[in-house]
């Protein structure tokens, strides 16, 4: 296990993902690699991009099932991009989008009013 893939399931699992949701998304990355016949760690965001009109026009998969695989590779490319900052990933931000500094304690989003209790 490469220690990105590895990273990526340590970050779901401290997101307290479900197992089967886990799978699935380390699947999607997989089928994305495969895709292009390169590893995950060399593609990019305008790859993520080929691959969800790939997934739309060519496969004609519903909706919900191109949204997963959507899903499971912005939570790779933001593993991917805390492993190397210095790389601009998922809509051009270096560093994660200013929208996770208002996460809860489990990764839920805040009301916007709320303030965290400590």
């Amino acid at each position: 296990m490469t220690s990105l893939r590895q990273r990526m399931t340590e970050d779901m699992q401290v997101r307290n993902l479900a197992l089967n949701t886990q799978m699935s998304y380390l699947q999607q990355v997989s089928l994305f690699a495969r895709h292009f016949n390169k590893s995950p760690e060399q593609l990019g965001p305008a790859d993520i991009r080929a691959y969800q009109v790939y997934l739309t026009n060519e496969k004609k998969l519903a909706p919900g099932s191109v949204v997963i695989a959507v899903a499971a590779l912005h939570r790779w490319s933001d593993v991917k991009a805390q492993v190397d900052p210095c790389r601009t990933w998922r809509r051009g931000w270096s560093t994660p989008p200013p929208s996770d500094r208002h996460l809860g304690v489990q990764g839920y989003m805040l009301h916007p009013g709320a303030v965290p209790k400590h």
